[in-house]
């Protein structure tokens, strides 16, 4: 056996977001503290960030470019509020997804050949976490910075905030204007963490469920020796069916695992599908025919090719768990299960096979509430809809003109 595996950059790194936003578990009473101080900070950065849009653009109905700039915000906060709140609700579940993670993931013992399948998915997680976190901080830090390139030449009356308060208060004055602009800074990175911190945790895990497939695959695979005329079958079956026992129980324990990650995943999903062709049509919308400042332009870039980038590849994790957990059958009906003497373990053993290939018959899948699979098909149905969305949009904006 090879040294043990820890966490990688990838886990941390989601690990980190699930803390910041407050729905990671805690161990002690400190961190039960810190938890929850963390939640009530998320949902108020949330309910602050919907109330400053909705006034906004209450105040800006005349104004399509800033209209759609507001409501696309509030789609971003609401869908980050929705996933917060099944997560709030689920976190019971959501614990024994994470301790089940710990255990039988990061804190285990591979082989050799385990442990280079790890280390390839280790890789692929990290990839994924970095591009993703990339493109989100990005939309986020000129969601903050905006308004410091506009503010230049003007005077302090005219400084504008991240997001126009619709008060009678000199906000613009100092000290109220940079405890404001604080203020509204950090809500937009807490509401940034929110947005992407459960699909990034789940992300990482398809990606784990998919390497243990592979590793299942690869112990069936090579479970049965080589077969001569001085090997006497009798022990051979039954070595031969101690590890099918083995792989039994892992295989069983992995669509246990699944099912978890389904029921407590599978709405915010469908709200995700929901809303995601309608972000992306406005962000299209903004980045390429609205006469916006090339800082709001940038908000709007970043935030379409990070979320095109998510979409992908969430499908993705999801297609990959369909895929790893049906070739399951494949490679157990091609062992050396027909040599086996026809005696009570030789029996046992065919029996055990045929579970497994009709187990592996039903494949895992994750589901946008139940109404369908989530594969790879699920993206381009998403872009092709975006596309018509916005060649609609498009038509109706050359009307007006």
């Amino acid at each position: 056996m090879q040294g043990g595996i820890t966490r990688d950059k990838s886990t941390t790194c989601a690990i980190y977001l699930l803390k910041l936003v407050g729905v990671w578990m805690s161990t002690n009473s400190a961190e039960e503290r810190h938890r929850r101080l963390a939640l009530s900070w998320t949902f108020f950065a949330l309910f602050y960030s919907t109330y400053l849009n909705v006034v906004d653009v209450t105040h800006n109905l005349d104004d399509l470019s800033h209209c759609i700039f507001s409501i696309t915000t509030i789609l971003c906060v609401a869908l980050s509020m929705f996933k917060m709140v099944i997560l709030t609700f689920r976190k019971m579940e959501y614990k024994e997804i994470i301790l089940y993670a710990s255990k039988n993931f990061w804190n285990v013992d591979y082989e050799h050949e385990e442990k280079k399948l790890y280390t390839k998915y280790q890789s692929l997680c990290t990839l994924w976490i970095i591009a993703v976190c990339s493109f989100t901080k990005a939309s986020v830090l000129f969601y903050a910075c905006s308004p410091i390139s506009e503010n230049i030449g003007k005077n302090k009356s005219e400084r504008e905030l991240p997001f126009k308060m619709w008060v009678d208060l000199p906000l613009s004055e100092t000290p109220y204007y940079e405890i404001v602009y604080t203020i509204q800074a950090l809500c937009v990175y807490q509401v940034g963490a929110a947005y992407m911190c459960s699909d990034c945790f789940l992300c990482v895990l398809n990606l784990h469920v998919i390497c243990q497939f592979r590793m299942l695959h690869w112990k069936l695979s090579n479970m049965w020796p080589s077969v001569n005329e001085q090997t006497n079958m009798n022990e051979y079956a039954n070595k031969c069916y101690k590890t099918l026992i083995i792989c039994v129980k892992k295989h069983q324990s992995l669509i246990e695992f699944c099912n978890k990650l389904e029921n407590v995943h599978t709405i915010m999903l469908l709200g995700h599908m929901v809303v995601f062709s309608l972000l992306m049509c406005f962000d299209t919308y903004e980045v390429f025919l609205a006469e916006v400042p090339t800082t709001t332009r940038l908000i709007f870039f970043f935030h379409m090719v990070g979320s095109y980038i998510h979409i992908i590849f969430l499908t993705y994790s999801c297609d990959g768990l369909i895929e790893e957990s049906m070739n399951i059958s494949t490679s157990m009906y091609s062992v050396l299960w027909t040599v086996l003497p026809m005696n009570n373990i030789g029996i046992m053993i065919r029996r055990n096979i045929k579970f497994i290939i009709m187990k592996s018959l039903n494949p895992c899948c994750l589901t946008a509430g139940g109404f369908f699979p989530i594969t790879m098909r699920t993206a381009t149905a998403l872009m092709s809809s975006t596309m018509s969305y916005f060649s609609l949009m498009r038509q109706s904006s050359n009307r007006v003109e």
